[in-house]
């Protein structure tokens, strides 16, 4: 279109101000002054507790408890983070052994890791100029390899091997957010302990990733009156309903491609390129495209769920995903893709090593860093959250079993220090080369990456190779 229609076309509005462009499935119910203060009622917060409630119902979750527990909190928000604690300890410990989902003996070692986390965190905070409290993070993670290195010491037969790999899978589990801990425990008004541990893995859900960062984070995004957690509590509603419309959407698209259209999944196309079985290059890339985007909505399944209830905790968190599909640039998809684990790597990794090394080149810095979080941070991570890989084949077998997603990191290290480092050329009009094609591309890199993704450790590099030449009609 022509300057002048592109203006005449913004120039367009409705009596009532209502364009096209404003038009929202879910409507903005947290702008509306009328709901806002509904929402601040006794009667209102229990419609919004009920509304969750059949949310999280129809999403599958344990329904009962969760929004039990987030009802306490509603209901009590001047002791939110107390509340939070206690919610948290409820669903690590009382919930799982009610409906027989834990062993005794993993509990056990969850409240190992808590006592040994408290101990850190109590001498980072009495010492923070000592060695340890100078680099306590560089410790935390000598330890848990100490532990693990210990585990593979000794033998499979070992009365002591047992417990300790129990340890070791717990100690992995939790050593994010016990990081998160640490990095608290240097700043003047950090929480105490027992508030650290109401972001272990908080009752509203979690992965090995923290949802959200860490109890600093908690105390930056809590509201602070009746208005900002209702506010918070609506926008929590209207993201738990988004998830429910997503696993719709995904319900349906398992069932019209995969089932109905009968087009294979990545792995199970691998599986056949793998076995020798002649498969068309574009069967390679339906399966590739479909593995895709149905591993991107799963993903915003979840990571949604989890900030809608923490979001009804009183606790305005970022969300997860966050349209990926609109980013124009490689770096942009990362930080929108998966935002908490970006955070993570940028914590742990990135902001540590930007921040010490090569301060007079900053180009270099940038590239290093980058490096440091989406490479060896990124393997680090995932080479951490399997250590059954470790126990069964050892520490060697099971590093060059890791060669895949070692090369992909490498790949994703390589794509977003080109990303960051390149000139940005001036915008050029039109929707098409602005942002159609530029998205385009960055999903295309995307799809065409996860092709060495995988953490199954099923084959070879070699293989992963083949099916990538294949999608180009190569093959060797």
């Amino acid at each position: 279109m022509s300057d002048g229609s592109s203006s005449a076309a913004k120039t367009f509005v409705p009596a009532d101000g209502w364009t096209i462009a404003s038009f929202r499935l879910i409507p903005r119910i947290e702008t509306y002054p009328w709901v806002v203060s509904f929402a601040q009622t006794p009667v209102g917060r229990l419609i919004l507790l009920a509304l969750v409630g059949a949310g999280l119902w129809a999403s599958g979750q344990a329904w009962v408890p969760l929004t039990l527990c987030l009802a306490i909190v509603t209901f009590v928000p001047v002791k939110r983070r107390l509340l939070l604690t206690l919610c948290t300890l409820a669903f690590t410990f009382l919930i799982p052994w009610f409906y027989g989902r834990i062993s005794i003996s993993i509990l056990i070692a969850i409240a190992q890791v808590f006592v040994l986390a408290g101990i850190l965190f109590w001498s980072a905070a009495q010492w923070p100029h000592s060695f340890y409290g100078r680099r306590p993070l560089v410790f935390l993670f000598c330890l848990f390899w100490v532990i693990l290195l210990w585990g593979v010491a000794l033998p499979a037969s070992a009365k002591a091997s047992r417990l300790i790999w129990q340890f070791v899978f717990v100690f992995g589990n939790y050593i994010w957010f016990i990081g998160f801990s640490l990095s608290d425990a240097k700043s003047p008004g950090h929480d105490d302990f027992g508030r650290q541990v109401g972001a272990y893995m908080p009752f509203w859900g979690s992965s090995n990733t923290p949802f959200p960062k860490g109890s600093a984070y908690l105390r930056q995004i809590e509201a602070q009156n009746s208005e900002q957690l209702a506010i918070t509590q609506l926008k929590g509603l209207k993201l738990l309903a988004w998830s429910l419309i997503l696993l719709l959407a995904l319900r349906f698209t398992i069932v019209a491609v995969h089932d109905h259209l009968k087009v294979l999944t990545f792995p199970e196309a691998l599986s056949l390129s793998a076995s020798r079985v002649p498969l068309p290059w574009y069967t390679c890339w339906e399966a590739l495209l479909y593995s895709f985007f149905t591993s991107l909505m799963s993903l915003s399944i979840v990571g949604h769920r989890f900030i809608a209830c923490c979001r009804m905790a009183g606790f305005n968190a970022l969300r997860n995903t966050y349209r990926p599909l609109s980013a124009v640039t490689v770096a942009q998809f990362f930080n929108r893709y998966y935002f908490y684990f970006k955070e993570l790597l940028l914590e742990f990794f990135f902001y540590p090593t930007f921040l010490r090394y090569f301060k007079k080149n900053k180009n270099l810095r940038l590239a290093v860093a980058i490096f440091a979080a989406a490479g060896f941070g990124n393997a680090l991570y995932h080479f951490m959250l399997s250590p059954d890989f470790i126990r069964k084949l050892g520490l060697w077998k099971a590093l060059v079993t890791f060669q895949v997603y070692l090369f992909y990191c490498v790949l994703l290290s390589i794509g977003l220090t080109v990303s960051n480092l390149r000139k940005r050329r001036a915008r050029r009009d039109g929707f098409f080369l602005t942002q159609l094609l530029p998205s385009i591309s960055v999903v295309l890199f995307y799809c065409l990456l996860d092709v060495f993704g995988s953490t199954e450790r099923n084959y070879p590099l070699i293989e992963h190779c083949r099916f990538f030449a294949h999608l180009f009609s190569i093959n060797f």
